[in-house]
């Protein structure tokens, strides 16, 4: 695994945002023209490349899974390169508290443990959901959540947070804000910020379109008036991608 993803393997973009075209991502197979992953959607196999890139190395850290929901790659990857995961999920019944190398409740909001406990902090498809209006939650507010998550970081901790965008969540995420969410991570708190663009570039493969849920079932309730507009007047040339977000605690 780590052999796989040695190297640069991102093409930059403008400072702190870069592009992993399909085309040269290491998971894409160039003789039949088709992405290795043998499973999921096209955003699913983005997400399983990214977390082989960027876990595929955890000795003797310390590491917080925020949403862990059961989808368990990166905690196996964890484990497995000699790391200690532990996770926090909000729909895990709040009686289970969580401890060191176990799973229990928790959000990004209210992380139940000491100051400087982690090494890496990170979320697989769940940042895009903390301050969402669908399904009637109470949004958090974003300034909170990372706030919260330095706290419990060590100097020189690290974060990824991966996320699609064109989809679900957050506005920002499905209207492609890339600005917007950059301005959650405040420089006097984080450095080396980085967005990286998984499948915005997806030649050769297929386009990956909106779903109709989405579209009609969480456009409009995430989405202002002339977003929405935007959005659905551009949709049939829009393809869902991913960003991975990472950065260092200061």
């Amino acid at each position: 695994m780590q052999q796989k993803w040695q190297g640069k393997f991102w093409q930059a973009q403008s400072k702190g945002v870069v592009n992993v075209e399909c085309r040269n991502c290491r998971s894409f197979d160039a003789n039949h023209k088709q992405c290795s992953i043998g499973f999921g959607t096209p955003l699913r196999k983005c997400v399983v490349s990214s977390i082989e890139a960027h876990f595929n190395d955890c000795k003797n850290r310390e590491v917080l899974e925020i949403g862990f929901g059961r989808f368990m790659l990166a905690r196996n990857l964890i484990r497995k390169s000699g790391g200690r995961w532990t996770g926090i999920e909000p729909q895990v019944n709040p009686n289970n508290i969580p401890v060191l190398g176990k799973g229990g409740h928790g959000d990004a909001a209210n992380i139940p443990f000491p100051d400087q406990t982690f090494d890496m902090a990170f979320g697989i498809q769940s940042i895009e959901h903390w301050a969402q209006k669908v399904g009637g939650r109470t949004p958090s507010a974003y300034k909170t959540c990372f706030a919260e998550i330095s706290r419990v970081l060590k100097p020189g901790g690290t974060i990824y947070f991966d996320a699609p965008i064109y989809f679900h969540g957050h506005a920002m995420f499905v209207a492609g804000k890339l600005q917007d969410i950059r301005k959650c991570f405040d420089d006097s708190i984080w450095q080396d910020v980085r967005i990286e663009k998984w499948r915005e570039n997806f030649a050769p493969l297929e386009q990956y379109p909106p779903s109709d849920t989405v579209v009609n079932g969480d456009w409009p309730i995430e989405l202002d008036d002339n977003e929405l507009q935007e959005l659905l007047e551009k949709r049939e040339d829009l393809s869902v991608y991913m960003i991975a977000i990472t950065a260092t605690k200061r």
